[in-house]
Protein backbone atom coordinates (compact mmCIF):
# COMPACT_ATOMS: atom_id res chain seq x y z
CA UNK A 1 0.00 0.00 0.00
CA UNK A 2 2.32 2.68 -1.26
CA UNK A 3 0.43 5.77 -2.16
CA UNK A 4 1.98 9.20 -2.48
CA UNK A 5 -0.23 12.24 -2.17
CA UNK A 6 0.01 14.60 -5.12
CA UNK A 7 -1.28 18.00 -4.14
CA UNK A 8 -2.94 20.35 -6.57
CA UNK A 9 -3.08 23.94 -5.39
CA UNK A 10 -5.38 26.46 -6.92
CA UNK A 11 -4.38 29.95 -5.91
CA UNK A 12 -6.98 32.69 -6.10
CA UNK A 13 -6.46 36.33 -5.17
CA UNK A 14 -8.92 39.11 -4.50
CA UNK A 15 -8.63 42.89 -4.31
CA UNK A 16 -10.82 45.25 -2.32
CA UNK A 17 -13.44 47.63 -3.58
CA UNK A 18 -12.36 51.28 -3.80
CA UNK A 19 -12.87 53.70 -0.96
CA UNK A 20 -15.01 56.69 -1.92
CA UNK A 21 -14.33 60.29 -1.03
CA UNK A 22 -17.22 61.57 -3.13
CA UNK A 23 -19.06 64.57 -1.78
CA UNK A 24 -22.71 64.14 -0.98
CA UNK A 25 -25.45 66.68 -0.44
CA UNK A 26 -25.91 67.34 3.25
CA UNK A 27 -28.69 69.43 4.72
CA UNK A 28 -27.95 71.99 7.38
CA UNK A 29 -28.98 69.47 10.02
CA UNK A 30 -26.49 67.00 8.62
CA UNK A 31 -23.39 69.18 8.77
CA UNK A 32 -22.21 67.45 11.92
CA UNK A 33 -22.51 64.08 10.20
CA UNK A 34 -20.47 65.39 7.25
CA UNK A 35 -17.72 66.64 9.54
CA UNK A 36 -17.51 63.30 11.31
CA UNK A 37 -17.58 61.53 7.93
CA UNK A 38 -14.69 63.66 6.68
CA UNK A 39 -12.66 62.70 9.74
CA UNK A 40 -13.41 59.06 9.00
CA UNK A 41 -12.06 59.53 5.48
CA UNK A 42 -8.89 61.14 6.85
CA UNK A 43 -8.42 58.27 9.28
CA UNK A 44 -8.79 55.78 6.46
CA UNK A 45 -6.24 57.58 4.30
CA UNK A 46 -3.86 57.45 7.27
CA UNK A 47 -4.54 53.69 7.50
CA UNK A 48 -6.20 54.13 10.89
CA UNK A 49 -9.00 51.71 10.06
CA UNK A 50 -10.29 51.38 13.60
CA UNK A 51 -10.51 55.14 13.91
CA UNK A 52 -12.16 55.40 10.52
CA UNK A 53 -14.86 52.88 11.45
CA UNK A 54 -15.49 54.74 14.72
CA UNK A 55 -16.02 58.06 12.92
CA UNK A 56 -18.16 56.57 10.16
CA UNK A 57 -20.27 54.83 12.80
CA UNK A 58 -20.86 58.20 14.46
CA UNK A 59 -21.84 59.61 11.07
CA UNK A 60 -24.60 57.04 10.52
CA UNK A 61 -25.80 57.45 14.09
CA UNK A 62 -26.27 61.15 13.40
CA UNK A 63 -27.66 60.66 9.88
CA UNK A 64 -29.15 57.22 9.40
CA UNK A 65 -29.48 57.57 5.60
CA UNK A 66 -25.83 58.53 5.02
CA UNK A 67 -25.16 56.12 2.16
CA UNK A 68 -21.49 56.97 1.57
CA UNK A 69 -20.72 56.40 5.23
CA UNK A 70 -22.23 52.92 5.07
CA UNK A 71 -20.40 52.22 1.82
CA UNK A 72 -17.00 53.31 3.07
CA UNK A 73 -17.44 51.51 6.38
CA UNK A 74 -18.20 48.38 4.37
CA UNK A 75 -15.05 48.85 2.29
CA UNK A 76 -12.98 49.18 5.46
CA UNK A 77 -14.56 46.05 6.91
CA UNK A 78 -13.52 44.24 3.74
CA UNK A 79 -9.99 45.49 4.37
CA UNK A 80 -10.18 44.11 7.91
CA UNK A 81 -11.64 40.83 6.59
CA UNK A 82 -14.90 41.36 8.48
CA UNK A 83 -16.81 40.21 5.42
CA UNK A 84 -20.12 39.53 7.15
CA UNK A 85 -20.05 43.04 8.58
CA UNK A 86 -19.15 44.40 5.17
CA UNK A 87 -22.14 42.66 3.57
CA UNK A 88 -24.40 44.21 6.20
CA UNK A 89 -23.13 47.76 5.61
CA UNK A 90 -23.00 47.45 1.84
CA UNK A 91 -26.54 46.08 1.75
CA UNK A 92 -27.75 49.29 3.40
CA UNK A 93 -25.59 51.29 1.00
CA UNK A 94 -27.14 49.59 -2.05
CA UNK A 95 -30.57 50.82 -0.93
CA UNK A 96 -29.35 54.34 -0.23
CA UNK A 97 -27.10 54.65 -3.30
CA UNK A 98 -29.00 52.86 -6.10
CA UNK A 99 -27.13 54.78 -8.82
CA UNK A 100 -23.67 53.84 -7.57
CA UNK A 101 -22.80 50.42 -9.08
CA UNK A 102 -19.46 50.15 -7.32
CA UNK A 103 -21.44 49.53 -4.11
CA UNK A 104 -22.80 46.35 -5.71
CA UNK A 105 -19.30 45.45 -6.82
CA UNK A 106 -17.94 45.87 -3.29
CA UNK A 107 -20.74 43.72 -1.84
CA UNK A 108 -20.05 41.09 -4.47
CA UNK A 109 -16.46 40.96 -3.27
CA UNK A 110 -17.65 40.55 0.33
CA UNK A 111 -20.01 37.76 -0.68
CA UNK A 112 -17.27 35.85 -2.49
CA UNK A 113 -15.32 35.88 0.76
CA UNK A 114 -18.29 34.66 2.81
CA UNK A 115 -18.87 31.79 0.37
CA UNK A 116 -22.09 33.26 -1.03
CA UNK A 117 -20.99 32.76 -4.62
CA UNK A 118 -24.45 32.97 -6.15
CA UNK A 119 -25.09 36.22 -4.31
CA UNK A 120 -21.75 37.53 -5.51
CA UNK A 121 -22.55 36.65 -9.13
CA UNK A 122 -25.85 38.47 -8.80
CA UNK A 123 -24.12 41.58 -7.45
CA UNK A 124 -21.41 41.61 -10.11
CA UNK A 125 -24.00 41.09 -12.85
CA UNK A 126 -26.12 43.99 -11.54
CA UNK A 127 -23.03 46.18 -11.23
CA UNK A 128 -22.04 45.49 -14.84
CA UNK A 129 -25.61 46.08 -15.99
CA UNK A 130 -25.63 49.41 -14.16
CA UNK A 131 -22.52 50.66 -15.92
CA UNK A 132 -19.62 49.23 -13.90
CA UNK A 133 -17.38 48.11 -16.76
CA UNK A 134 -14.03 47.73 -15.02
CA UNK A 135 -12.27 44.41 -15.75
CA UNK A 136 -12.24 43.37 -12.12
CA UNK A 137 -16.04 42.97 -12.18
CA UNK A 138 -15.68 40.21 -14.77
CA UNK A 139 -12.62 38.78 -13.03
CA UNK A 140 -14.30 38.43 -9.64
CA UNK A 141 -17.48 37.06 -11.17
CA UNK A 142 -15.21 34.53 -12.86
CA UNK A 143 -13.80 33.65 -9.45
CA UNK A 144 -17.31 33.07 -8.11
CA UNK A 145 -18.14 30.81 -11.07
CA UNK A 146 -14.87 28.97 -10.55
CA UNK A 147 -15.76 28.33 -6.91
CA UNK A 148 -19.09 26.90 -8.09
CA UNK A 149 -17.19 24.68 -10.58
CA UNK A 150 -18.89 26.42 -13.49
CA UNK A 151 -15.70 26.41 -15.48
CA UNK A 152 -17.06 27.53 -18.84
CA UNK A 153 -18.74 30.57 -17.31
CA UNK A 154 -15.57 31.36 -15.37
CA UNK A 155 -13.44 31.18 -18.52
CA UNK A 156 -15.89 33.45 -20.35
CA UNK A 157 -15.58 36.08 -17.63
CA UNK A 158 -11.80 35.82 -17.45
CA UNK A 159 -11.78 36.29 -21.24
CA UNK A 160 -13.81 39.49 -20.84
CA UNK A 161 -11.48 40.79 -18.14
CA UNK A 162 -8.48 40.15 -20.40
CA UNK A 163 -10.18 41.81 -23.38
CA UNK A 164 -10.47 44.99 -21.31
CA UNK A 165 -7.05 44.70 -19.66
CA UNK A 166 -4.66 42.61 -21.71
CA UNK A 167 -1.99 42.58 -18.99
CA UNK A 168 -4.32 41.24 -16.28
CA UNK A 169 -1.96 38.63 -14.84
CA UNK A 170 -4.40 37.23 -12.27
CA UNK A 171 -7.05 36.74 -14.94
CA UNK A 172 -4.60 34.75 -17.08
CA UNK A 173 -3.61 32.74 -14.01
CA UNK A 174 -7.11 31.88 -12.89
CA UNK A 175 -8.27 31.19 -16.44
CA UNK A 176 -5.43 28.69 -16.49
CA UNK A 177 -6.75 27.15 -13.28
CA UNK A 178 -10.25 26.86 -14.78
CA UNK A 179 -8.83 25.17 -17.87
CA UNK A 180 -6.78 22.85 -15.70
CA UNK A 181 -9.84 21.81 -13.72
CA UNK A 182 -11.63 21.14 -17.02
CA UNK A 183 -8.76 18.87 -18.07
CA UNK A 184 -7.34 21.25 -20.68
CA UNK A 185 -3.77 20.96 -19.43
CA UNK A 186 -2.05 22.50 -22.45
CA UNK A 187 -4.42 25.47 -22.25
CA UNK A 188 -3.55 25.82 -18.58
CA UNK A 189 0.17 25.78 -19.39
CA UNK A 190 -0.31 28.57 -21.93
CA UNK A 191 -2.21 30.73 -19.46
CA UNK A 192 0.21 30.19 -16.57
CA UNK A 193 3.08 31.07 -18.90
CA UNK A 194 1.24 34.23 -19.96
CA UNK A 195 0.61 35.15 -16.32
CA UNK A 196 4.32 35.02 -15.46
CA UNK A 197 5.21 36.80 -18.68
CA UNK A 198 2.98 39.69 -17.64
CA UNK A 199 4.05 39.62 -13.98
CA UNK A 200 7.35 37.88 -13.34
CA UNK A 201 6.74 37.97 -9.58
CA UNK A 202 3.78 35.56 -9.58
CA UNK A 203 5.51 32.72 -7.76
CA UNK A 204 2.24 30.84 -7.28
CA UNK A 205 1.71 30.83 -11.05
CA UNK A 206 5.10 29.17 -11.51
CA UNK A 207 4.10 26.63 -8.86
CA UNK A 208 0.81 25.85 -10.57
CA UNK A 209 2.66 25.61 -13.88
CA UNK A 210 4.88 23.02 -12.23
CA UNK A 211 1.84 21.07 -11.05
CA UNK A 212 0.42 20.94 -14.59
CA UNK A 213 3.78 19.87 -15.99
CA UNK A 214 3.72 17.07 -13.41
CA UNK A 215 0.32 15.97 -14.69
CA UNK A 216 1.75 15.97 -18.21
CA UNK A 217 4.66 13.84 -16.91
CA UNK A 218 7.15 16.51 -18.00
CA UNK A 219 9.06 16.26 -14.76
CA UNK A 220 12.18 18.22 -15.70
CA UNK A 221 10.03 21.13 -16.86
CA UNK A 222 8.01 20.85 -13.67
CA UNK A 223 11.16 21.02 -11.57
CA UNK A 224 12.25 24.13 -13.47
CA UNK A 225 8.90 25.83 -12.84
CA UNK A 226 8.91 25.02 -9.12
CA UNK A 227 12.48 26.28 -8.91
CA UNK A 228 11.39 29.62 -10.38
CA UNK A 229 8.67 29.81 -7.73
CA UNK A 230 11.10 29.39 -4.82
CA UNK A 231 13.58 31.80 -6.38
CA UNK A 232 10.89 34.46 -6.02
CA UNK A 233 9.54 33.29 -2.67
CA UNK A 234 12.11 31.24 -0.81
CA UNK A 235 9.55 30.23 1.84
CA UNK A 236 6.88 28.94 -0.55
CA UNK A 237 6.49 25.47 0.95
CA UNK A 238 3.93 24.38 -1.64
CA UNK A 239 6.51 24.67 -4.40
CA UNK A 240 9.10 22.70 -2.43
CA UNK A 241 6.57 19.91 -1.95
CA UNK A 242 5.66 20.01 -5.63
CA UNK A 243 9.29 19.92 -6.71
CA UNK A 244 9.87 17.00 -4.38
CA UNK A 245 6.99 15.14 -6.02
CA UNK A 246 8.51 15.74 -9.46
CA UNK A 247 11.85 14.38 -8.29
CA UNK A 248 10.11 11.40 -6.72
CA UNK A 249 8.32 10.69 -10.00
CA UNK A 250 11.64 10.85 -11.85
CA UNK A 251 13.00 8.34 -9.37
CA UNK A 252 10.14 5.93 -10.05
CA UNK A 253 10.87 6.18 -13.76
CA UNK A 254 14.56 5.50 -13.23
CA UNK A 255 13.74 2.49 -11.06
CA UNK A 256 11.62 1.06 -13.84
CA UNK A 257 14.52 1.55 -16.24
CA UNK A 258 16.85 -0.16 -13.74
CA UNK A 259 18.86 3.02 -13.19
CA UNK A 260 19.17 2.46 -9.46
CA UNK A 261 21.85 5.05 -8.70
CA UNK A 262 19.98 7.78 -10.54
CA UNK A 263 16.74 6.76 -8.83
CA UNK A 264 18.34 6.90 -5.38
CA UNK A 265 19.68 10.38 -6.13
CA UNK A 266 16.18 11.46 -7.19
CA UNK A 267 14.67 10.12 -3.95
CA UNK A 268 17.33 11.80 -1.80
CA UNK A 269 16.80 15.10 -3.63
CA UNK A 270 13.05 14.74 -3.15
CA UNK A 271 13.52 14.24 0.59
CA UNK A 272 15.52 17.48 0.78
CA UNK A 273 12.61 19.33 -0.80
CA UNK A 274 10.03 17.75 1.48
CA UNK A 275 12.22 18.71 4.44
CA UNK A 276 12.27 22.31 3.21
CA UNK A 277 8.48 22.24 2.87
CA UNK A 278 7.94 21.15 6.49
CA UNK A 279 10.65 23.54 7.66
CA UNK A 280 8.53 26.44 6.40
CA UNK A 281 5.18 24.78 7.25
CA UNK A 282 5.58 22.34 10.12
CA UNK A 283 1.90 21.34 9.96
CA UNK A 284 2.17 20.22 6.32
CA UNK A 285 1.02 16.62 6.78
CA UNK A 286 1.15 15.74 3.09
CA UNK A 287 4.82 16.68 2.82
CA UNK A 288 5.65 14.41 5.75
CA UNK A 289 3.75 11.60 4.05
CA UNK A 290 5.59 12.24 0.79
CA UNK A 291 8.90 12.29 2.63
CA UNK A 292 8.04 8.91 4.11
CA UNK A 293 7.34 7.51 0.65
CA UNK A 294 10.73 8.60 -0.63
CA UNK A 295 12.40 7.04 2.41
CA UNK A 296 10.55 3.78 1.76
CA UNK A 297 12.05 3.71 -1.71
CA UNK A 298 15.50 4.06 -0.13
CA UNK A 299 14.73 1.21 2.31
CA UNK A 300 15.02 3.68 5.20
CA UNK A 301 12.09 2.06 6.98
CA UNK A 302 12.67 3.70 10.37
CA UNK A 303 12.93 7.14 8.77
CA UNK A 304 9.77 6.40 6.78
CA UNK A 305 7.91 5.28 9.91
CA UNK A 306 8.89 8.50 11.69
CA UNK A 307 7.76 10.65 8.76
CA UNK A 308 4.38 8.92 8.49
CA UNK A 309 3.94 9.27 12.26
CA UNK A 310 4.48 13.03 11.97
CA UNK A 311 1.86 13.17 9.22
CA UNK A 312 -0.63 11.30 11.42
CA UNK A 313 0.08 13.54 14.42
CA UNK A 314 -0.98 16.49 12.30
CA UNK A 315 -3.92 14.81 10.55
CA UNK A 316 -5.23 11.94 12.64
CA UNK A 317 -7.55 10.62 9.92
CA UNK A 318 -4.86 10.52 7.23
CA UNK A 319 -5.79 7.16 5.73
CA UNK A 320 -2.90 6.94 3.26
CA UNK A 321 -0.34 7.74 5.96
CA UNK A 322 -1.66 4.88 8.12
CA UNK A 323 -1.41 2.47 5.18
CA UNK A 324 2.06 3.68 4.32
CA UNK A 325 3.24 3.45 7.92
CA UNK A 326 1.89 -0.07 7.99
CA UNK A 327 4.21 -0.89 5.09
CA UNK A 328 7.18 0.67 6.90
CA UNK A 329 6.40 -1.20 10.12
CA UNK A 330 5.95 -4.47 8.29
CA UNK A 331 9.46 -4.07 6.90
CA UNK A 332 10.68 -3.28 10.43
CA UNK A 333 9.04 -6.57 11.55
CA UNK A 334 6.64 -4.68 13.81
CA UNK A 335 3.86 -6.93 12.64
CA UNK A 336 1.17 -6.13 15.22
CA UNK A 337 1.74 -2.39 14.84
CA UNK A 338 1.60 -2.82 11.06
CA UNK A 339 -1.68 -4.71 11.38
CA UNK A 340 -3.11 -1.94 13.52
CA UNK A 341 -2.16 0.62 10.88
CA UNK A 342 -3.63 -1.39 8.02
CA UNK A 343 -6.87 -1.85 9.99
CA UNK A 344 -7.03 1.88 10.63
CA UNK A 345 -6.39 2.62 6.96
CA UNK A 346 -9.15 0.20 5.93
CA UNK A 347 -11.57 1.77 8.41
CA UNK A 348 -10.79 5.17 6.90
CA UNK A 349 -11.61 3.99 3.40
CA UNK A 350 -8.43 2.49 1.90
CA UNK A 351 -9.91 -0.62 0.33
CA UNK A 352 -6.63 -2.26 -0.64
CA UNK A 353 -5.50 -2.13 2.99
CA UNK A 354 -7.96 -4.88 3.87
CA UNK A 355 -5.89 -7.56 2.13
CA UNK A 356 -3.01 -6.84 4.52
CA UNK A 357 -5.20 -7.52 7.55
CA UNK A 358 -6.07 -11.14 6.72
CA UNK A 359 -3.45 -12.62 9.01
CA UNK A 360 -3.85 -9.96 11.69
CA UNK A 361 -5.17 -10.78 15.14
Amino acid sequence: MKKIIILSFLVLFFALGSFSQNNTTITAGGQEAKLVYNQGVKNFLNQDYTGAIAELSKAVEIKSDFGLAYYNRGVIKNELQDFEGAVSDLSVATELLPDMPKVLFARGFSRVNTGDYNGAISDFTKAVGSGYKKPNAFYYRGIAYLKLKKFDEAITDFNKAIEIKNDYAYAYHDRGSAKRLKGNLEGAVNDYNKAVEVDTGLYFAYSNLGAVKDELKKYDEAIDAYTEAVKINAEYYIAYNGRGLSKYAKGIGNLKNKKTDEANKNFNDAIKDFEKAVNFKNTFADAYNNMGMAKLKLNDFKGAEDAFTEAIKIKDKFAEAYANRGTARENLRKFQAACDDFKKAAALGIKNAEKYTKDCK
